[in-house]
């Protein structure tokens, strides 16, 4: 038996959002994310306009689907790039590390992490029955506080 899903709509609401180099260094980037997508956005700024100041507007740059559920989203400025990386987690101890590739303007995976003994789903947290969130600690080691409970 062979099981089967198709999602006939896209998410309509947003759980997560930042703000980060996620094109280059140059820019940033608003970044947010629904169930199974995330937008990306650039800030416009509309010099034309007169009297009233600057008027900002958004401008869909970008869109990508995934095949789960994103439980929480950070960005991290990894040493030697030229932008920010991208920590997405997901159900059941998943972590994934991405970032923009420009040459294919499609994201792509730096690493994957699975979390999947049991020893290191209490260690880590996910013995709770919350879902899993990233929390980077910019103090310590990279892979300290990655992940906790909700």
């Amino acid at each position: 038996m062979y099981a089967v899903y198709k999602q006939t709509h896209p998410p309509t609401g947003l759980e997560f959002s930042l703000y980060c180099h996620f094109f280059s260094a140059a820019e940033r980037n608003l970044v947010v994310a629904g169930t199974s997508q995330l937008f990306v956005y650039r800030l416009n700024h509309d010099a034309e306009v007169k009297g009233k100041g600057q008027r900002e507007k958004l401008e869909l740059v970008a869109s990508f689907s995934f095949f789960g559920n994103v439980m929480s989203m950070a960005s991290v400025q990894l040493a030697g790039a030229k932008r920010d990386a991208l920590l997405l987690s997901f159900k059941d101890a998943k972590l994934s590390v991405v970032e923009y590739d420009p040459g294919t303007h499609d994201l792509k995976t730096l690493s994957l992490h699975y979390f999947e003994e049991p020893e290191l789903r209490v260690r880590m947290g996910f013995g709770a029955p919350s879902d899993p969130r990233v929390t980077p600690n910019p103090l310590g080691s990279p892979w300290d506080g990655f992940w906790g409970s909700l």
